[in-house]
């Protein structure tokens, strides 16, 4: 296996992605690139808008060369490395693998977001994957209030506790509970209840593709 270059939007998601690529074992030689101008952008404009994707697209296309893979790890760019990816490009977003591990729970899950620009491509991602695996879920999108400024403060243990009393909160009957961006997962040591990450499931989803 080649090099895999993780393009990343935080750089918090660095250790994130190494620490869940060692856990699985995964192979290959990898790269981190850090682009948070995109992700500040999108926030400002509340998602993606043309100019946003075209300089997504082509930071990732730039980042891909001599590189096998590209695993784009930011939930709210995600659909700009769907769109690579039809093109052919070796390109992957890490929530993919989060959204059908969640879809094949069960039919009501519950996607915590903290950006409102990370809400609609959530939403988007899951529902396609649920018609792809002809399920029908309920998808319950919950934004996790105030967290985003404890993490803009630098709080990020506030930040991460938030989250985890967001999930505690959540009600008993849903069958999933998902994190939908990376920069989350750290929640999941402090919540109660099980909840799903996307570096974790990703990485051993993508361990066990690079297996076959």
């Amino acid at each position: 296996m080649g090099e895999l270059v993780f393009f990343h939007t935080a750089e918090s998601n660095v250790d994130l992605f190494e620490i869940a690529a060692r856990q699985v074992g995964l192979p290959g030689a990898r790269r981190h690139v850090v682009r948070p101008t995109l992700l500040e952008s999108a926030r400002i404009a509340g998602g993606l808008n043309e100019t946003i994707r075209s300089n997504a697209a082509s930071q990732m296309v730039e980042s891909l060369e001599g590189a096998d893979r590209l695993i784009c790890t930011c939930s709210t760019i995600g659909p700009v490395a769907d769109t690579l990816s039809a093109m052919g490009r070796p390109v992957i977003r890490v929530d993919r693998a989060l959204a059908e591990a969640a879809v094949t729970r069960g039919t009501r899950i519950a996607a915590l977001v903290t950006l409102n620009s990370t809400i609609e491509p959530t939403r988007e991602l899951f529902q396609s994957v649920a018609e792809k695996l002809d399920r029908h879920i309920r998808l319950d999108l919950i934004i996790v209030e105030g967290a985003v400024q404890l993490l803009m403060d630098g709080d990020t243990v506030g930040y991460a506790q938030a989250i985890a009393n967001a999930v505690d909160a959540t009600p008993d009957d849903y069958d999933a509970i998902a994190l939908a961006q990376a920069s989350m997962a750290p929640a999941a040591r402090l919540a109660r209840r099980p909840v799903m990450t996307s570096p974790a499931t990703s990485m051993r989803a993508l361990a066990a593709d690079l297996e076959h």
